[in-house]
């Protein structure tokens, strides 16, 4: 009768870490494009983790003033510092707040101070705002000349014209929407935004910049490249891009 003896073989074994870029995500409250962001970070290799920053008060839409100050509020870097260290807990490898007119309204301080409060309350990890991110995108891409599409009211969205301007970038015309939710942003379409961006745009612009990450991607930056031969940066792509750029960075 045969024997059959099995000999133990060694293999060298190569451990990789196949683990997801976590990105905590600290999104209004008011947000309703949760699953999108998700999608949208696993398409890119990441895993979007989102927390909910609530204001005290839910304000009228129908008053820019109000508005403002909500967003302000909610992006306060106490109030950022104070999410942020929840996500201590799954070990993030970066941390974002996710609010474009959160991050550009405001005093200079504030700005200054929102991602360093994040990183310091998550741990010393990397941290941004979309305000920050969309400012990464035009600069790796060279853009200078942009139109500036916002979906705000007129008062906030020449404020987030003035960020961009004091910020290096040549804005060649603009446009705002007037919605005051974020429900009323998320119920845009691209036929809403084409007439927009087609007052905004000349012939030396280089991008359509559209800000906040209430907004659903659906297939805007496709359709608005075939229409106006020009790239849009949109907000939570460029957050994401962003975030996990520096993920692999920190």
């Amino acid at each position: 009768m045969a024997r059959y003896v099995l000999i133990p073989k060694r293999f060298d074994l190569i451990v990789m870490d196949t683990r997801l870029i976590r990105i905590a995500i600290l999104f209004p409250s008011t947000g309703l494009i949760d699953g999108e962001l998700c999608d949208m970070a696993e398409e890119r290799g990441a895993q979007a983790l989102i927390y909910k920053v609530s204001p005290l008060a839910i304000a009228d839409p129908a008053s820019p003033s109000a508005v403002a100050a909500m967003v302000q509020e909610m992006g306060s870097p106490a109030m950022l510092a104070h999410v942020a260290r929840q996500t201590l807990d799954v070990a993030p490898d970066v941390v974002v707040w996710a609010c474009t007119s959160g991050s550009f309204l405001g005093g200079d301080a504030d700005k200054a101070a929102q991602a360093g409060a994040m990183s310091a309350a998550a741990g010393g990890i990397p941290a941004t705002t979309t305000s920050l991110a969309i400012l990464d995108t035009l600069l790796s891409r060279n853009i200078r000349h942009v139109a500036a599409v916002t979906p705000y009211h007129v008062d906030i969205g020449r404020k987030f014209v003035s960020f961009l301007a004091d910020n290096g970038f040549i804005v060649d015309g603009e446009a705002h929407a007037g919605c005051g939710s974020d429900s009323e942003v998320g119920a845009l379409t691209i036929s809403d935004l084409k007439p927009l961006v087609a007052r905004a745009v000349t012939e030396k612009t280089e991008a359509v910049v559209i800000p906040c990450t209430a907004l659903r991607h659906q297939t805007i930056e496709a359709d608005l490249l075939k229409a106006f031969g020009i790239p849009a940066v949109l907000a939570n792509a460029a957050t994401l891009d962003y975030a996990i750029k520096l993920a692999r960075m920190g």
